[in-house]
């Protein structure tokens, strides 16, 4: 941003464990000394320059874990149900403990529905290509058949940790399926701190999926954007220069929240482990813009062709005159070395001595 001048700038050194109240996924500070606009003219940039941020939250937390399902088998007279009831537990995964996560899932919760249900790990056969980053889903060893369809129009973010986009898919004795897209264990790749005590003026966000589907484009209260970029259980270090106008004049309190890049519920769990930020407020004067300043000129008419004439008359009158005099200067200085050239002559002959 340019066109501004910064008139006082106030930095605040944070941590989530001090905050008045809440915890680390939201709390809200309140300052002794509010900070206020010394202009009301004058607006407020804000700014985050560092932020620790601890990798403590979970890929699959509260508002991604659930993975409903329908079941269909031959056994007997036949099973048959729909389930709501499916988790898979909070945690960080990698591929293969996902995968075996999702069997121990599911054989758990068929033992609900289906209490003599004789189906073990061993029918289902989850793998993992590593070298085309898709997965394989299918079951074996039964003499019966079985059908199961997991709902990932319902869970997003189970999908495509899966490889599976958001559509449904069933897999069975029979059927064989493998993912279309390469797994993605890691889904959160960002983690925003947000803020509704300030009143941003241009910051607009793009959430997917939105409320009800489809998406959506909306204004923000991001303070800043968190890259993740460390392992679980590490500090995410961040600097950050981005500075984002608001509209506030008078900034008695200071509410932080985090969100992930995937949920538009706005919350994320950090499981109890502060963060510490340092944010910066700049108290900025607008420079006037060139409104109302611009000036019209009358045009400038171009000269006559008579005076064009007269100018390059004179212009040769005077080039034959610088040439007139050159060969004037040319002459005379010829003239001054032959009259050098004889007194120097007649000075020879005074002193060379008579014969």
């Amino acid at each position: 941003m340019t066109g501004y001048e910064i008139i006082r700038s106030y930095t605040l050194y944070l941590n989530t464990r001090q905050a008045n109240t809440g915890n680390s996924d939201n709390c809200t500070f309140l300052f002794s000394t509010p900070i206020i606009l010394t202009n009301a003219n004058n607006r407020f940039l804000v700014s985050t320059p560092m932020v620790e941020l601890p990798y403590s939250f979970s890929q699959v937390n509260s508002t991604n874990y659930n993975l409903p399902y329908s079941y269909t088998d031959t056994n007997g007279a036949g099973h048959s149900f729909n389930s709501t009831t499916m988790n898979i537990p909070e945690g960080n995964y990698n591929i293969n403990a996902l995968q075996t996560q999702l069997i121990v899932s599911l054989l758990a919760d068929i033992l609900i529905y289906v209490p003599t249900s004789t189906l073990s790990a061993s029918n289902f056969v989850f793998s993992y290509n590593a070298q085309t980053g898709s997965t394989t889903m299918t079951m074996t060893g039964l003499a019966y058949t079985v059908s199961i369809t997991l709902t990932f129009s319902l869970s997003y973010v189970l999908g495509i940790m899966n490889g599976f986009p958001q559509t449904n898919q069933t897999f069975g004795t029979a059927i064989t399926i493998v993912s279309p897209n390469k797994v993605m264990v890691n889904p959160i790749t960002s983690v925003y701190i947000r803020s509704d005590s300030l009143k941003f003026q241009n910051n607009y966000e793009a959430i997917v999926p939105a409320p009800g589907g489809g998406s959506s484009y909306q204004n923000s209260d991001v303070v800043c954007k968190v890259p993740v970029t460390t392992l679980p259980n590490s500090i995410i270090y961040y600097r950050n220069d981005q500075k984002s106008m608001i509209s506030n004049k008078f900034i008695p309190d200071l509410n932080l929240y985090v969100s992930d890049n995937l949920s538009s519920t706005y919350t994320l769990d950090m499981q109890g482990v502060n963060y510490g930020i340092c944010i910066q407020f700049d108290e900025i004067q607008l420079k006037p813009n060139n409104a109302y300043k611009d000036t019209i000129t009358a045009p400038v008419l171009s000269p006559p062709q008579a005076l064009l004439q007269q100018r390059d008359h004179l212009l040769e009158e005077l080039l034959a005159q610088r040439e007139k005099l050159e060969k004037e200067i040319e002459e005379q200085k010829k003239l001054n070395q032959q009259e050098v050239k004889q007194v120097q002559e007649k000075q020879a002959e005074l002193k060379s001595p008579a014969i």
